[in-house]
């Protein structure tokens, strides 16, 4: 009651931030320091203003590495950075005038005092070497999110941020993937089981399968036990899903907010087991933050998030371009992509019924 009262009370009050809004705010939180690098430690607008270059010629001039490149290039192109001429990359007007010392009006020293800052040097080393270590942790030395995974207490902490996170996804994942005729699901790398767990509410005739490694699959028996799901309803398959096979009783493989944590090689052999696996006529479906840059410019919020995702793990945002063609490599067909919220999206694609398991 306080609290509404003293918020009557401020004369127009700001809008209030939306859930897309909170989220921008984490997910975005490298894309200042790869921008501080890319003026600081490259000079990168100083060149394109004087000489347009191919993603290519870019990365031989820098020495720097494709896939922090990749993402570098997709988030300046939606900043209004940098412009793409018939594959050749142009500094922007705006950072001509303001990010390329060949201007009088640039003010790159001034972004440049911030090169030293910790989180910005890592990130050019990211662009340099492509090996990202974020993860400092006390106790435990390790540095890298796959290590982390493997301690007790992060593991817990991530799995309790992934099950936030997905009450607020799961529900619409939900809506868009229709499962209606699908028999079991197979949730790779399921966390707590937030995902399955609504599609299991929405499809009674659905089962789940939840496959984590420890410690996360005692997490995440606990987490259906508390929502009262349990075998053979749901269970948890403890196993590894690098190296442990995949069972070949599901018609649908969810891999959610999984994939772009992984670079292109162990995207393949995701994708290539669950084309052995699943049933004939089966269908896998990726919920992530997927750019459609098909015809431009990655929305903002996407290609910001790519950012975080390409300094901390060893994915990126993979663009439904991406997508399309690491499925379709596995023998998937019939891909199709739809939008959720938060700029998320589902991208489902199918194993052909005549196809041998």
């Amino acid at each position: 009651m306080l609290h509404s009262t003293l918020a009557a009370s401020i004369p127009n009050p700001m809008p209030e931030p939306d859930i897309a809004q909170v989220i921008r705010w984490r997910d975005s939180s490298y894309s200042a320091d790869l921008y501080i690098a890319a003026v600081s430690w490259l000079d990168l607008f100083t060149y394109l203003d004087q000489t347009p270059a191919t993603e290519a010629e870019l990365r031989e001039h820098f020495q720097i590495k494709e896939r922090p490149t990749r993402t570098m290039i997709r988030l300046f192109e939606s900043w209004g950075l940098l412009d793409n001429v018939d594959g050749k990359l142009l500094a922007s007007a705006p950072a001509r005038r303001y990010l390329s010392r060949n201007s009088s009006e640039n003010i790159s020293s001034y972004i440049a005092v911030m090169k030293y800052k910790s989180s910005v040097r890592e990130i050019y080393d990211v662009l340099r070497l492509d090996t990202p270590d974020t993860w400092h942790v006390e106790r435990g030395g390790a540095t890298n999110f796959d290590e982390l995974m493997q301690t007790d207490d992060f593991a817990d902490l991530n799995t309790r941020g992934m099950e936030e996170r997905g009450r607020i996804f799961a529900p619409d994942l939900a809506r868009l993937l229709d499962c209606t005729h699908d028999t079991a699901v197979l949730d790779v790398a399921g966390g707590s089981g937030v995902y399955s767990a609504h599609l299991l509410n929405r499809y009674p005739n659905l089962s789940a399968m939840i496959l984590e490694r420890p410690p996360v699959d005692q997490l995440a028996t606990r987490c259906l036990a508390e929502r009262k799901l349990m075998a053979p309803k749901a269970r948890v398959i403890a196993g590894d899903m690098f190296v442990d096979p995949f069972p070949q009783t599901a018609s649908l493989h969810l891999y959610s907010h999984v994939l772009h944590n992984w670079g292109p090689e162990k995207v393949r052999l995701l994708l290539d087991k669950s084309y052995r696996s699943l049933l004939p006529g089966g269908r896998v479906a990726v919920y992530s933050c997927h750019p459609d840059d098909r015809g431009g410019p990655a929305p903002v919020a996407e290609a910001e998030y790519s950012v975080l995702l390409t300094t901390s793990y060893e994915g990126c945002c993979y663009s439904f371009e991406d997508m399309r063609s690491l499925m379709e490599g596995a023998g998937f067909q019939h891909v199709d992509y739809r939008k959720s919220i938060c700029n998320r999206s589902l991208i489902t694609a199918r194993k052909i019924a005549s196809s041998s398991s």
